[in-house]
This record gives C-alpha cells, sequence and structure tokens, in this order.
C-alpha cells in the first residue's frame, strides 16, 4: 500500500524539511564554488572503449564536458563507455559520475565533439511540489545558454508538461528555428525538478554542420495543399473505439473516418517536388529510390459456480496431440522436419471484447547441436496457437532457411520457384479452409517482399511475400481488424499467418457522408500544416554482394509539410475527430481556471494543475464537495495507490473519510490504531468518533485536514474541491 517512503511525522503541525544539495552548477554560475578542489574520481575497473579511442581522447572529452558541467565532489566514482558509431550513428562517450553507494549519479552522453546529447541527474528521492511551472522556465533557459549558447539562440519554446509525481520534474520543450521557420525535427527537453528549482535533465536532438537552405519559396502554401491534394487519397475506413459496461466487458464500436492513405508527404518549397520519404537509397548505379517507410458460494458439488463453468468449458477440448497434428498435419505450413522437440501448453485466452476460450500453445524447434561455421547450421523454430474447442490454426509463425554461408561469407542461390501470385492463391486456399467467415468479410489489401536470400547482380533477391487482407464492412475496411499471412517463395509454404478480429462490434451506417474532396479541405485547413525545415536522409549501398555496406548523410530541405494530428475526419461534418471518434479539442499539459484568483489554495491548485492533475473546461469550483471518484483520480495521478481492500465510494465524501483514506495510503494505519496517546488542539475533537481520534491526529498533524478560524476541524462535512488540493499537496509534502 504504502507507496512512497514517508518522512518523520511531526504531530504538532509541522514538517521540518532539509535543504538538498544541488545536482550541478553551471560553470557560469560557479562563484559559490570559489576555492572548491575539483572533484577526484575514482576510473571504475569496468570502464569499456571501442576500438578507436584512446586515453588522450578520453581525457579531452572529460575536460570539455566539465567545462560546460560541474560535477559535485561528492561524486566521485567515475565510470565510461564508448560507443565507436555505425553507418547511421556518429561516435559517442556516456560517461557516469556517482556516490561511493550508487545513490545519487550524473549520466552524460556526448558526441565525439563533446556535444552534450543527455544528461540526467539521479536520486532514489521523492520529491514535493513547491514550485510552479512558470517559476522555474528561466532554470530550463539558463541550463541550455551554459551548455550550448549557441543551439539557445535558435530555440523556440513551445510547451510545458508535468512528468510522473515520482521524478518530480517539470519538462520545458523547445524546437529549432532557422530563418524564423521551425525545424521540428530538432528538439531541446529540460527536464527541473519542481522542489529544489534544479535541471535534473537535458535532451538534446541536433544536427550540426549542417547547411540550411535559403528561406526563399517559390510555391506558395496554397498551391502546395492543392499538389498535395493531387498526390493523396482521402480514404474511407472504419476506425475502432472500446467501452467497458459495469461488468468489465468490453465492445467495440466501430466509427467511419476519412484519413490521408500515406502517413507521410510534403512539397519542396522552391520545386514544388513531391515527396513520400524522409529517407531515400542509391544503389551502386547510383540509381535513387524512396525507402520503405483480455465470491460466490459453493453448490452441492464442492464447486463455485465459477468453479463449475470453468469445468464445463474445459469438457469437449482436444487433447495435446491432436493439437500437434493439426499444425504438423497442414500440408500447407512450412514445417522442417527437424522441429523434433515439442512443449505445448493450454491456456485461457481472454479476449478485450470479454469472450474467452481455451487455447494450445505449442513451440516447436530443432534440437540438433548448432554447429557454427559449417554449412548445416541452421536450427528451425516454430510456435502455434491452435483453438482447443475446434482444432482450427489460429496463428503460426516458422522460421525460414538462412541462406547466407558464414563459413565461406557468400549467399546460396535456391530457386525461387513461386511467383507472388502464386503465394496469395495459397495462402487464400489455407485461409478458406481455417477462418472462411472472416476471409469472406475482408479484402485484399496489399503484399510485399519479404526476407532476403541472395543478392544477385548487386540487387537483393526475396524469398518469401507477405499479405494482408483488411476486413471489410459494406465494402469500408474496418482498420482494427486484418488477416496476414507469407508464404515462402522457395517450398511455396506458408510460414506466417495471423488475424485480429472483433466479435462484438457496432458499425456506424455510412449514410450522407461528404465527398473525399471536402474530407481534404477540411483536413488541409488544420493546425500542424505548414511551411518547415526537415531532416532528410540519403543512404547508399556500398557493397552487397558480401555484407552490405552502408552509409548515410543528413540533409535539410525546406518543405511544406503535414504535421496534422490526430488525421481522422469525419465523413458527416469534416471536423476532426480524436481515436475515439469524438470531435478533437486541443488539450494542454497545463490546466487553468478562472475561478481561483483570490482563493486561499490557489496555490495548491496550481501545483496540482502543473502535475497534470485537475479538472477540464477552466472552472475549478472549489467549494463544490468532490467525489470519491474524483479524489481517488486525483489522488492516484499525484502516485498513491491503493489495494482493492481500501477504495472510496459515494457520491461525496466527508473531510474524516478522506482523512483516513490518505492516512492508509501513507502507511501510518498502524500508528493511528493506538489509543490514548492524540490529543489536538481544536475545540471540536469530542464530535470526532473515539476510534477516529488517530487518523485525525495524524491528518491535523500533517495538514492533511486544516481547522478553520474557529479552530474547528470539521470532521463530518463534506470535502471540497479546494480541500482535496491541500490535502494532497500536503500528502506530496510527507515525501522524502
Amino acid at each position: 500500500m504504502i507507496t512512497k517512503k514517508i518522512g518523520t511525522v511531526i504531530l504538532s503541525g509541522a514538517l521540518v524539511v532539509s535543504a538538498l544539495p544541488s545536482p550541478y552548477l553551471l560553470k557560469a554560475d560557479a562563484s559559490s564554488l570559489a576555492g572548491t578542489n575539483l572533484v577526484k574520481t575514482t576510473i571504475s575497473s569496468k570502464a569499456q572503449t571501442g576500438d578507436s579511442a584512446s586515453s588522450k581522447d578520453l581525457e579531452n572529452i572529460i575536460n570539455t564536458v566539465k567545462s560546460k558541467i560541474t560535477i559535485p565532489s561528492d561524486l566521485s566514482e567515475f565510470s565510461y563507455n564508448y560507443n565507436s558509431g555505425s553507418s547511421y550513428t556518429d561516435s559517442a562517450w556516456s560517461l557516469t559520475w556517482a556516490n561511493k553507494d550508487s545513490s545519487k549519479s550524473i549520466y552524460i552522453n556526448c558526441d565525439s565533439k563533446g556535444h552534450i546529447q543527455s544528461y540526467n541527474y539521479n536520486t532514489n528521492q521523492s520529491y514535493k511540489p513547491v514550485y510552479l511551472q512558470g517559476e522555474l522556465k528561466d532554470k530550463a533557459d539558463d541550463f541550455i545558454k551554459g551548455i550550448s549558447p549557441d543551439i539557445y539562440n535558435k530555440l523556440q519554446y513551445t510547451e510545458a508538461s508535468a512528468r510522473s509525481s515520482y521524478n518530480g520534474t517539470y519538462s520545458y520543450q523547445y524546437q529549432r528555428m532557422e530563418n524564423g521557420i521551425p525545424m521540428p525535427d530538432n528538439t531541446v527537453t529540460v527536464g527541473v525538478n519542481y522542489q529544489t528549482g534544479e535541471v535534473t535533465s537535458y535532451t538534446v536532438n541536433w544536427l550540426y554542420d549542417v547547411s540550411i537552405p535559403s528561406s526563399e519559396v517559390k510555391i506558395t502554401k496554397e498551391d502546395a495543399a492543392s499538389r498535395i491534394g493531387k498526390n493523396i487519397k482521402m480514404t474511407l475506413s472504419y476506425q475502432s473505439a472500446y467501452n467497458k459496461d459495469s461488468n468489465g466487458k468490453s465492445t467495440a464500436k466501430a466509427f467511419l473516418v476519412y484519413s490521408p492513405d500515406k502517413s507521410y508527404i510534403s512539397v519542396d518549397a522552391v520545386t514544388g517536388k513531391i515527396y513520400d520519404t524522409q529517407n531515400l537509397w542509391t544503389d551502386l548505379y547510383g540509381n535513387e529510390k524512396a525507402g520503405l517507410t483480455a465470491d460466490s458460494k459453493a453448490d452441492g458439488s464442492g464447486l463455485t459456480p465459477q468453479e463449475a463453468a470453468e469445468v464445463d468449458n474445459i469438457k469437449g477440448l482436444i487433447t495435446k496431440e491432436n493439437a500437434i497434428k493439426a499444425v504438423k498435419g497442414n500440408g500447407k505450413l512450412l514445417f522442417d522436419k527437424n522441429m523434433t522437440s515439442v512443449t505445448a501448453n493450454l491456456y485461457k485466452n481472454d479476449s478485450s471484447n470479454g469472450s474467452s476460450g481455451y487455447v494450445w500453445g505449442i513451440n516447436f524447434s530443432d534440437p540438433r547441436e548448432e554447429k557454427n561455421g559449417k554449412r548445416d547450421s541452421y536450427r528451425a523454430y516454430a510456435h502455434a496457437t491452435v483453438d482447443a474447442k475446434t482444432g482450427k490454426i489460429l496463428s503460426y509463425y516458422s522460421s525460414t532457411n538462412n541462406y547466407y554461408n558464414s563459413a565461406t561469407g557468400k549467399w546460396e542461390s535456391p530457386k525461387v520457384k513461386y511467383t507472388s501470385k502464386q503465394g496469395k492463391g495459397i495462402l487464400e486456399g489455407f485461409l478458406k479452409e481455417q477462418i472462411p467467415e472472416y476471409f469472406k468479410n475482408s479484402t485484399y489489401s496489399g503484399a510485399a517482399d519479404d526476407y532476403i536470400i541472395a543478392y544477385k547482380d548487386s540487387k537483393p533477391v526475396y524469398g518469401g511475400y507477405s499479405y494482408n487482407y483488411q476486413r471489410v464492412n459494406e465494402k469500408i475496411p474496418y482498420a482494427a481488424n486484418n488477416i496476414i499471412g507469407s508464404v515462402d517463395g522457395v517450398t511455396g509454404k506458408i510460414y506466417s499467418f495471423g488475424y485480429n478480429w472483433d466479435e462484438n462490434v457496432t458499425f456506424e451506417a455510412p449514410d450522407n457522408i461528404i465527398s473525399a474532396e471536402k474530407a481534404f479541405d477540411s483536413y488541409i485547413a488544420n493546425e500542424g500544416y505548414r511551411l518547415v525545415y526537415e531532416i532528410y536522409y540519403k543512404n547508399s549501398v556500398t557493397n552487397a554482394k558480401a555484407d552490405a555496406s552502408y552509409t548515410q548523410t543528413p540533409l535539410v530541405r525546406l518543405v511544406y509539410r503535414t504535421d496534422i494530428t490526430p488525421n481522422y475526419i469525419s465523413p458527416f461534418n469534416g471536423k476532426q475527430l480524436d481515436s475515439d471518434g469524438k470531435e478533437y479539442t486541443k488539450t494542454t499539459n497545463l490546466y487553468s481556471y478562472t475561478d481561483i484568483d483570490n482563493n486561499s489554495s490557489a496555490r495548491n491548485i496550481k501545483l496540482l494543475a502543473n502535475m497534470g492533475i485537475g479538472f477540464e473546461g477552466g472552472l475549478f469550483k472549489p467549494s463544490q464537495a468532490i467525489t470519491a471518484e474524483e479524489l481517488t483520480d486525483f489522488i492516484n495521478k499525484a502516485g498513491f495507490y491503493a489495494d482493492s481492500k481500501n477504495k472510496l465510494s459515494g457520491s461525496t465524501i466527508n473531510r474524516m473519510e478522506a482523512a483516513k483514506y490518505a492516512v492508509k495510503l501513507l502507511g501510518l494505519e498502524k500508528a493511528a490504531k493506538i489509543s490514548g496517546i492524540y490529543s489536538m488542539n481544536i475545540t471540536d475533537q469530542a464530535t470526532i468518533n473515539q476510534s477516529d481520534i488517530g487518523y485525525a491526529a495524524i491528518a491535523y498533524g500533517l495538514k492533511l485536514l486544516t481547522p478553520n478560524s474557529n479552530n474547528q476541524l470539521h470532521a463530518g462535512d463534506n470535502l471540497t474541491r479546494q480541500e482535496a488540493a491541500d490535502l494532497i499537496v500536503a500528502m506530496l509534502n510527507t515525501q522524502e
């Protein structure tokens, strides 16, 4: 029940909190450390380096980092890691300073030039909210200035949010700006502790030393929108939202939306060229192409009704042997004869829609010892699920042969005997046998080449094909449900099969819907379609005959881009929809209210709002009684959780009930039950039940409940919303 460590309980009503040490000091603000000795570090014997790192490199990187950040003297244990990089990533250093017992540490990741990519200060402490978000933004700004002034001058502040109450920080987000134009692919995030006001984390995603194109555009925003409209299709589909009834059973509602058929599209602001990817690949010949983008009484039998029901359910199930036979005996599946090791278990599968059934889960493997460096080193494995009632195969996956010979460094050249069209026919024959009704209510939506088995003339040879079938209702696809399968082109066998299908779903009728053209007009008018600098990557293959070698070059271009989220448009009125099918309303991470300015609890209400705890609608209604459900939700969001035996109920809750609930969550129930030791300096103590005196006294001492101006606790009054805010902040103030 105790979710956090509580400090000393002082029943006088006051809590004494000692100041916490600063986790860092910027060199620019290091005057307070004048005359302090430099940190003496002990290098861990576990330090690891890559091939290209030298002791001089390490010394240089340490000095570069410490020129920007001062490491506190108690963090004297030092260790590091070096990553030499790859075709896709630059080399990087990870530096860690910790105290002797590792209860505090600073972790810094930086590139080979000393650009700090991330900074984290970690302790085992919990923190109480003291500062508001607006009071700490300058701390985030100053930290960026001290570490990377060149970056700071190119940043635009975007928003702040609260992280988990466990780490006690506000998160401040920034995006890169160039020539007054957003470059949203580059961002900075700073975490500031809301008790100490110190920076505890910093993360930067930044492309250095890159050429930024001119901000001059030759294509207008309207012209670009027209070009986008001609190159994407607004498709009508069903999306899913799930609702639970009072018994916990879920039902699916399929709601209609228009959405673009491409997840990404942009228009070059100078040339008007359409881009459908941010990854371009160039082969050996210089040809460019787009990248792949779930308490009853017993009867006379000795079983409860629930137990008896499960006994009935398990009657008539197929045996393990028959389940295994259903898989091995299906000639359409890719099944290696050497997979002689078999394990199987029977389990109950509870789906999200409330239905359930028993399933055999079966694993097959080749038990032969692996012989590395030998030609015969492949060891097959597979997994299948089988309906324990019907014997139908629910899913199947088998590994496929690896035709790369590691001993010779060459690819073998098996013959691909089956085309994609033939593979589709094989799969559909299998689907008609296994899931005929599902297959009948689905439509083929596309295929893709699967795994590579060889290279021929520097071009990949694919050994398999993957297929997708989308569920449809009145010929409109339902995105949440589909059937997938893969066929091996060498053997013509199915090596992958599965499906996702809602049984209890209500489909919205497609009556009186707007056209796709009108849907696009509504879509492109939403926030998120804008002019931006975006990063794209040129990738090239330098050797494809043996071990492929790649290079990647990041570049920047000026484009009009559709960063529209969510991208659902109502087919009935053209409004933007959220993931539940409701009209989308942009939310902020910060609750704000117009009715608390002169309220005595205003600061506590704002502190909770900054932590993401509050009411929608702009009104807090501080004097209104809070419901048990609302209070439970607030307390949970603050990081305190009750077990099933300690729950609030009822439309309202009185102050004493709230106090008892809070004291139990703080782990002080045993202390509260001690009789004869508690007394409070209040005038209405006689009105409190004797069994509640201990709870009331602890709540009084911790300021979970405070007396009114007449020194009365009014334990029987309904707890108001503002009192709930005071109670939760007081709970947080007990943490250390």
